[in-house]
């Protein structure tokens, strides 16, 4: 998508997209009247003679970033819908917003059509205008956000790939080519490495598959040398049968989606490159298949952990956690890690308990976890803290093992954190689990259906304060 900030409108067919809130509205063009519309959040009006599409904002007072980029993406949609592929985003009463708008249009440009005979066009070019004192300012934010939203688009697109295309070794490919692409650095275990590594939890998770499990490392080395990183590490199980615990048939084609985690780490890597941040950050993807085979854990079995901690397994379909505890320990190891933050699509009852639009967040470091939050909050991404209380561990105390992989349904999100909590020791860590959050099964708020990147844009926030 090409993409210009100009102060004056540029000659030729375009399409424009005028926002208008109950207090403001657009000078380019005359505005419809509020009995032909409101203005409320999210609407919309076509007006085809003029070539114009109104955009509501809704209330001045609940007026944020977040509604600027909702409101642009439900506009890409329907430009795309109908083939208007050239606009003008006029933003000059709203220069505050210009990175919100560019990345809700370029998020809401992107649809899944991979495997579909015919394919719609998307956004060709974008052309912002502002007042002229706003335009050096606004062509940085314009940047900023079209890298967010790529960033974030890059996440969906192998998100949104099925088990038959998308597994661990074609996702380290994938891997790859990106870090070639950004300038990162990588590293990759195969299950040959990963045996003599002694990575017993994703080993024992990818061992029901014919295609084995990867560790995949994405390296940004931009800050002082020797200074530790930031780690993000992602949860990517390319498909979750659940294993010899198998899921219900119903819905689960969405399993799919069970490496958003992972895919998070991998666009906010793409977005991090790209911006050149002068910090040190690593991203992990923990790869594996869970399937059920002659071959695959089971339940009993007992687990040696990479860092020597023995599990139980209670259940073979908790092997998010299982994967996670070595690549955790592994950020704590080899990169020595500051920090870490692992995203997951970790368990249902997160879902249970925040529904679909809110991410669950544990902690063992009270700043850290303000960090996260204050981060999230200025992109527009929902998340909320929740308790790690000491029961919550001993739910997920073994009776033959330092551990079981399972505390059972009750509190289920919550002892799935106190497992990971243990492979984090005292390295301050934030766990975020969206497995409610990384997909939708329809078009809303202003995003296609299927995988949302959800976590990108939190990553790259907190990777660049």
């Amino acid at each position: 998508m090409k993409l210009r900030v100009v102060s004056e409108l540029p000659p030729g067919a375009w399409t424009t997209v005028c926002f208008l809130s109950k207090d403001k509205r657009s000078s380019l063009v005359p505005p419809p009247s509020e009995g032909e519309f409101s203005g409320k959040e999210g609407s919309l009006l076509a007006d085809r003679a003029a070539a114009t599409l109104y955009v509501g904002l809704g209330a001045p007072n609940e007026l944020d970033a977040c509604v600027v980029r909702r409101a642009a993406g439900c506009a890409a949609l329907a430009l795309r819908k109908r083939a208007q592929l050239r606009v003008v985003l006029d933003l000059s009463e709203w220069a505050d917003y210009v990175e919100a708008a560019v990345e809700g249009l370029v998020l809401g440009s992107y649809r899944f059509e991979t495997f579909l005979p015919k394919k719609t066009n998307p956004l060709a070019e974008v052309v912002v205008l502002v007042k002229k004192a706003s335009v050096a300012a606004a062509k940085k934010a314009a940047e900023t956000g079209r890298v967010l939203g790529e960033a974030a688009n890059a996440a969906r697109q192998i998100a949104n790939l099925p088990g038959n295309h998308l597994y661990p070794e074609t996702l380290a490919a994938e891997a790859i080519a990106l870090a070639k692409e950004a300038g990162l650095k990588w590293k990759v275990l195969d299950a040959k490495a990963l045996k003599a590594g002694k990575f017993g939890g994703i080993l024992a998770v990818g061992q029901g598959s014919e295609r084995g499990p990867r560790l995949i490392a994405l390296e940004h080395m931009g800050g002082k040398k020797g200074e530790a990183p930031l780690v993000l590490v992602g949860k990517a199980i390319t498909f979750d049968t659940g294993g010899i615990s198998i899921k219900p048939a119903a819905g689960m084609e969405e399993m799919i989606f069970d490496k958003c985690g992972g895919m998070a780490v991998l666009g906010a890597m793409q977005a991090i490159a790209a911006m050149g941040l002068k910090k040190n950050i690593v991203g992990i993807l923990a790869a594996a298949e869970n399937m059920p085979s002659g071959t695959a854990y089971r339940p009993g079995d007992i687990i040696t952990m990479l860092s020597g901690t023995t599990v139980e397994i209670v259940n073979t379909d908790a092997e998010g956690r299982m994967v996670l505890g070595d690549a955790i320990h592994w950020a704590r190891s080899q990169y020595k890690a500051a920090k870490i933050i692992n995203l997951a699509t970790l368990t249902g009852a997160c879902g249970v308990a925040l529904g679909e639009t809110t991410a669950g967040l544990w902690t063992n470091n009270d700043a850290f976890q303000a960090d996260v939050l204050s981060a999230a909050k200025e992109v527009g991404e929902r998340v909320w803290p929740m308790p790690s209380h000491p029961e919550y561990s001993e739910k997920i105390r073994s009776r033959v093992a330092h551990l079981k992989n399972s505390g059972g349904r009750l509190g289920g999100a919550c002892t799935a954190a106190a497992f990971l909590g243990v492979f984090a020791a005292n390295t301050p860590w934030v766990h975020i689990d969206i497995a409610y959050t990384a997909r939708q099964n329809k078009e809303a708020h202003g995003l296609a259906a299927g995988a949302t990147g959800f976590g990108v844009r939190t990553l790259v926030r907190l990777a660049s304060a």
